[in-house]
Formats: structure tokens, C-alpha cells, sequence
């Protein structure tokens, strides 16, 4: 996901397309231990991968916004103002959805892909015909215009003019300008219901959009070296032979394996053995994988992609909540220009659907989004770029953690495979939200900015996180290394904290640069992860979970997302001139918001293999794989994913391996890792792998 354009100066960097989260700063300066979230007991169990008893949502539908710090209240937000809400309700049988998610998704289980509609997931586990009748109705009394309902009868869309809502809700909204500079709105007390109404509602979502998805940008100098075409001919022809395209897949022009710093679809196809499918004849055909995106994107750069390729791709645009355009959403036209691209040139016969939300709708565009990719059903992979700090999601947004779990489970349920990316702050994921330098020292020195955490969604049980890797030589499979590129040489030495400018250390956050990895604080490491992590540095206690029991790790898997540092590490060819890209063309893109989207396309290769094409949630059977074949995955063994360096204030430095202490957490070790999960892909063997379980 891509915002918050930035110029590094003096790198001279090509661009990379990254994964962020959401401003920490709308949050609590300093995260909170799991047993001081406000216990209740409404939510539903979500079966042996349930958040730990010690950690449930807050007593309220939607509690007041807690404003970040160096945010200045402007006033009451325009009466008129149009503001976009979601009303979620509770799930009619929570155990029971959780309990199909999991038979489902667990080879060797009788219900194993045995799938459900959506019309039976409404059915049977669906809020009751008649609390989403009442509450539509309520909705609708308060002036508000209320949207089919969505996320198999658990999410109902609303919009209206925020003096509506305020009325509707009881709670004041007023307009903020962040430390940023960007407004937003937010309510300043909790919102009230109806009694009647209150047993089936589980949130509002939307009365506040402090919070967004968000994520840096490193762009490339104007001077930059990077391959431009000189005339139209660098095109390529617009339909090259079916049969050269079956045998080894879409092949690149010249100008696109010109582009320094980057791989070509064909060479990432080599590394990853995608072309061993492809000569079998799988290139897609007949699966459609849904990109979930907060940007528009520009038909004339696809079409440049695809004409150097000699692709002719099948894309469409979904708008959820009105959709947004290019002008609105610069950075995150970069992001779906990417997304779209690394799909097209490695499944260059799925159908693509690419679902644009406006990205300043907050968390209930977040939920809408993932709720109409369910309630459609038209896609049996899901990808997403997009992310939250879990931390703050935890604190302020249980319920709508929960929400997003409860959606994932009907995912899965349905046979949709759900993959997103943990994100590119390495361990410390909600680095992004460091306050800016002008705050207080003793702000800047709070350890809690630099604490390890992860993200949401990666870090949920029923989503198949995506880490990242450096290819240091292109081979089948390739060498790789954890991608981090931390530190002034970008070399993995990490930066030193506090990031307070003094010493010589940094001022402030230093970009994307390290592949996110770790343990949750919020979720119970799920059944079909236990045993695979032998490092000694599994945990219990962020999450909660129970004696004996260990803590959700991210990543799961992984595949390249270094990009363009001084290391000379390459990542992915990208064509763009529209929002966001600041050199026009091709130019080389990194990031796990791209490694996804390429394990996106793995999956939809593997589908065809597949009665239904469909394998669900990858999860389970990639660990099931993972013990019976090990040749399936390619182990990554070298390198870690800690951020900042061994002399900062305060350090990561703090787990041990082989009895040595204050190591860097995480490194990559022999099997299962927090850095790279169980490795990149041997595509061949493992589509084979995943289609002969049962």
C-alpha cells in the first residue's frame, strides 16, 4: 500500500512500492500489556485460534476517539458533510462458523474443502433475518441511507450527513487536523443504540477516520537511472503465440529488461518455478484472484504492461462505497498499479478484480471492502497490501478486529484463500507511527514506539501472511537472504534509536526497508503453526494465551521484496505515469506488498488443479506441506528482520539462539522462522502438493 509520498534525500533510490500500517499516533503513546484491555463478554469465540480469554472487545459499539498527540481540534465537523459508516452485527452462531472455518481449511479433516455458498454461510451462521431487518429500519428513520447488507448478513453499510449522524448516535463529531496535516473527523463520545438494538449490534464503524491504512513511499531521484522509452516500439507486439506464452510464460519487451535494479515477471517465473506450470498449461485460466486497493489505477499503464508482455489480461474495476479516483488517491494508484501488475505477468490468465475503496473511509471502508469481497464470492483468491498496527487495533478497535476475524472465518468457509502482507518495518512494525520530530523528547524516547509488534490483517489466524526476501543470485530456486536493508548502508545493520535526530541518529522513521515478522498480541497461535517454530523465542504472554500455549507468529511464507538500495538488490519491474509515480515508466518496485500479490498468482495456478478451483485458506496446508515435503518451499536460513541496531536506545536486541543472548529479534534459522516464515515457494512442487491433499 502506498501514501505519504517521501524523498529520501541523497539515496538516489528507485522506487518502492511498501506496506505500511496505520498512524500509531491515534493511539495511546505507549501500548498497553494484553491484560489491561477493558474485558467483555459479547464477542464470539473463535474456537482454538480465538483471541485469549484476556483480551476481549470493548463494552462499547463505538467508543470516543482518543486523539493523537499534536492534534488540534478545528471544530464541529460540517453538518452536511457526507460521512460513510458500517453497523456490524453479532454472527448467530460464532462457535459454529469458527468451528466450519477451521474442518474446512484442515487437510485430513471429512469437511475438508467441502465449501459453503454465501447464501448458506448467511443461512446458518448470519445475524437473524429480523436484527438486520430492525436495524436497517432504525438507520433508515435516522435519516440515513442504508446500503445492501454485506459480509454474509453481518455487515450493513450507512451513509448520511454527520449532523444525522450525531444525531443518530448521540455523540459530537468534530473536524482534526493531525500532526500530518491531514483532517479528519472523529466522535468525542461513545456512541449510543437503542436497547432493543444493542444484543445484535457489535460496532459503528466510521464515526472517526483518525485512523487509515497507511505507508511510505522511497521515490526515485529524477536523475535516477532508470529505462525509459525512447518511441512506442518498446511496446512489444500486442498478441504474441499461445503456444510460446503455455511453454514458458509472458515474455518481456526489451525496455522492461532494461530497467535496472528489477527482475522481469519471466525471471521472478524462473526463480520461483512458476514455468513448470505454465508448460502443464496452467497459467490461471478460470480462477479469478480480488485485489483489495484504496487507489485507482490508470487503464493506459496496465495496457503498457500488458503490450510488452503480449498479455491480454481480464481486469475489472469493483467500486465498494463509491469508489475512488486517481486525483484522490495518488499514492494508492502506485500500489494498485503494482498489485495488478505483478498478478498479470505471473497469472497472466486469471481474471483479475480489483476492488477501489476511497482511502480515507477509515476502518469502515476497511470492513465494506473485505465485506463485499466475501459477499460476492467471485473470487477464490484475495489479496491484500493493506494493514493496520496491531497494537493500535488492540487498544482502540478490538471490535473491529474481531469484525475482520469473523470475515476471514466466511472466507475460508467459502474457500477463498485470504493472503495479505505483514508489512515492511521489520519486527517493530508500527515504526511508521512515530511521532513527527518536532514532539516532545520525552516522546520521542518512549520505548513504545519501538516495541516489537505486528500487523493487522497478517497477524490474523485465518490469513495467510506473506513475509519478504532479498534475491542475492537469481537461480531455480534462487539464494536468498530475510529482507532487511535497514541501517545507512541499507545492509541490515539496523538504525539506531531513539530516532530523535541527536548522536547522529536518525530524525524520525527511515521508510520501509525490513520485512515484518513476530509474535502477536492479540491472537492464540493457531493449531496448524504449533511445533514448526524452534527457536526458543515463541511466547505466550504478549496474546495472553493460555499456560503452555504459545502466541499467532508472522510471517507464513515469503518471496522477494527488496527493491533498489544501495546494496544493488533487485526487485520487481513496474510500469507507471499515473498519481503517484514520480518517474514515469518502467522502474524497479520492492516491498511485501508485492511478494503478496505474487504468492496471490502462485495460488491461482495451483487452484486449477483443483475440483471447484478453490484450496481456501493456504495456511494449514502449507504447514502440512511443509512436513511431508520440504523440497515444496525453498528455506531461508540467512539474515534477520530487526529494524534497529545493536547500540540504539532501547534495542531489539533481546532473543537468544543456540544458548547465545541479545540477539537480534528475528532471524532466519533452519524450518519455521519469525523472519521469513517457511520460506519462498518451489512453485511446481508445491501446487502439486496442495492439489494431491485431502
Amino acid at each position: 500500500m502506498i501514501s505519504g509520498l517521501k524523498r529520501k534525500a541523497g539515496t538516489g533510490l528507485a522506487l518502492c512500492l511498501l506496506v505500511g500500517y496505520a498512524a500509531l499516533a491515534a493511539a495511546p503513546a505507549q501500548a498497553s500489556p494484553a491484560s489491561t484491555i477493558p474485558p467483555a463478554s459479547t464477542v464470539s469465540p473463535v474456537s482454538t485460534v480465538s483471541p485469549a480469554s484476556t483480551v476481549s472487545p470493548a463494552s462499547t459499539v463505538s467508543p470516543a476517539s482518543a486523539l493523537p498527540a499534536g492534534a488540534k481540534v478545528l471544530g464541529p465537523d460540517h453538518a452536511t458533510t457526507r460521512l460513510s459508516i458500517t453497523v456490524t452485527l453479532r454472527s448467530r452462531n460464532p462457535a459454529g462458523l469458527a468451528r466450519l472455518a477451521q474442518q474446512v481449511s484442515t487437510p485430513h479433516n471429512p469437511a475438508y474443502r467441502h465449501f459453503l455458498r454465501p447464501a448458506q454461510v448467511t443461512a446458518r451462521f448470519g445475524a437473524p433475518r429480523a436484527a438486520r431487518l430492525a436495524v436497517r429500519a432504525w438507520l433508515r428513520s435516522r435519516g440515513l441511507r442504508v446500503g445492501a447488507t454485506l459480509g454474509d448478513g453481518l455487515l450493513i453499510p450507512a451513509s448520511g450527513p454527520a449532523g444525522a449522524l450525531e444525531r443518530a448516535f448521540r455523540t459530537p463529531i468534530v473536524r482534526v487536523r493531525l500532526a500530518s496535516g491531514r483532517v479528519a473527523h472523529a466522535n468525542r463520545r461513545a456512541a449510543t443504540l437503542p436497547a432493543r438494538l444493542r444484543p445484535w449490534v457489535t460496532a459503528v464503524v466510521g464515526l472517526s477516520n483518525v485512523v487509515l491504512p497507511h505507508s511510505d513511499l522511497t521515490a526515485p531521484a529524477r536523475s535516477a537511472r532508470i529505462a525509459r522509452p525512447a518511441s512506442r516500439a518498446w511496446h512489444g507486439r500486442p498478441a504474441r503465440a499461445a503456444t510460446a506464452i503455455a511453454s514458458a510464460g509472458p515474455q518481456p519487451c526489451p525496455a522492461v529488461r532494461r530497467t535496472q535494479g528489477a527482475f522481469t515477471a519471466r525471471q521472478l517465473a524462473y526463480a520461483y518455478q512458476f514455468r513448470g506450470l505454465y508448460r502443464q498449461g496452467y497459467l490461471g485460466g478460470g480462477v479469478t484472484i480480488a485485489l483489495f486497493e484504496q487507489g485507482n489505477y490508470a487503464n493506459s499503464d496496465i495496457a503498457a504492461y500488458a503490450r510488452c508482455y503480449g498479455i491480454r489480461p481480464w481486469i475489472r474495476r469493483v467500486k465498494v462505497n463509491g469508489g475512488t479516483t486517481i486525483a484522490a488517491s495518488p499514492d494508492g494508484t502506485v500500489e494498485a498499479t503494482g498489485d495488478i501488475e505483478t498478478v498479470i505477468g505471473l497469472a497472466p490468465r486469471a481474471h483479475v478484480l480489483v476492488y477501489v475503496a476511497p482511502a480515507t473511509g477509515g476502518l469502515a471502508t476497511t470492513l465494506a471492502n473485505y465485506a463485499a469481497i466475501v459477499s460476492q464470492d467471485r473470487a477464490q483468491v484475495v489479496s491484500s497490501s493493506y494493514g493496520y498496527c496491531e497494537p493500535v487495533m488492540v487498544q482502540g478497535h478490538v471490535n473491529v478486529a474481531r469484525i475482520e476475524a469473523t470475515i476471514f472465518e466466511e472466507m475460508a468457509a467459502q474457500g477463498q484463500s485470504m493472503l495479505a502482507a505483514s508489512g515492511d518495518a521489520g519486527s517493530e512494525a508500527c515504526l511508521q507511527q512515530l511521532p513527527p520530530p518536532s514532539a516532545r523528547p520525552s516522546q520521542l524516547a518512549n520505548p513504545g514506539y519501538y516495541q516489537l509488534a505486528l500487523g493487522d490483517p497478517a497477524g490474523q489466524p485465518y490469513v495467510t501472511a506473506v513475509g519478504g526476501t532479498s534475491i542475492t543470485r537469481l537461480g531455480s530456486p534462487p539464494a536468498q537472504t530475510t529482507w532487511n536493508q535497514s541501517g545507512p548502508r541499507h545492509n541490515g545493520t539496523g538504525w539506531p534509536a531513539t530516532f530523535d535526530g541527536a548522536g547522529g541518529r536518525p530524525r524520525g522513521y527511515q521508510g520501509n526497508w525490513v520485512g515484518t515478522g513476530g509474535i502477536s498480541m492479540f491472537w492464540p497461535m493457531p493449531f496448524w503453526q504449533q511445533g514448526f517454530d524452534t527457536s526458543g523465542n515463541s511466547s505466550g504472554q504478549p496474546c495472553g494465551a493460555a499456560v503452555g500455549s504459545y502466541c499467532r507468529e508472522v510471517p507464513d511464507v515469503s518471496a522477494l521484496a527488496a527493491c533498489c538500495a544501495a546494496a544493488a538488490l533487485h526487485g520487481y519491474a513496474v510500469y507507471g505515469t499515473a498519481g503517484g509515480f514520480q518517474v514515469k515508466g518502467w522502474q524497479p518496485g520492492g516491498g511485501t506488498s508485492l511478494a503478496t500479490p505474487l504468492w496471490a498468482a502462485l495460488t491461482a495456478l495451483a487452484d486449477q488443479r483443483v475440483a471447484g478451483h478453490r484450496l481456501g485458506l493456504l495456511s494449514p496446508a502449507l504447514y502440512q506441506v511443509d512436513r511431508q515435503d520440504p523440497s515444496a518451499l525453498t528455506d531461508v536460513t540467512r539474515g534477520n528482520n530487526n529494524y534497529l541496531a545493536a547500540g540504539g536506545h532501547p534495542s531489539n536486541f533481546t532473543c537468544s539462539y543456540g544458548g547465545v543472548g541479545r540477539q537480534p529479534c528475528y532471524e532466519a534459522t533452519p524450518g519455521y522462522d519469525m523472519a521469513t516464515g517457511l520460506g519462498s515457494p518451489v512453485a511446481r512442487q508445491l501446487a502439486a502438493d496442495l492439489a494431491a491433499l485431502r
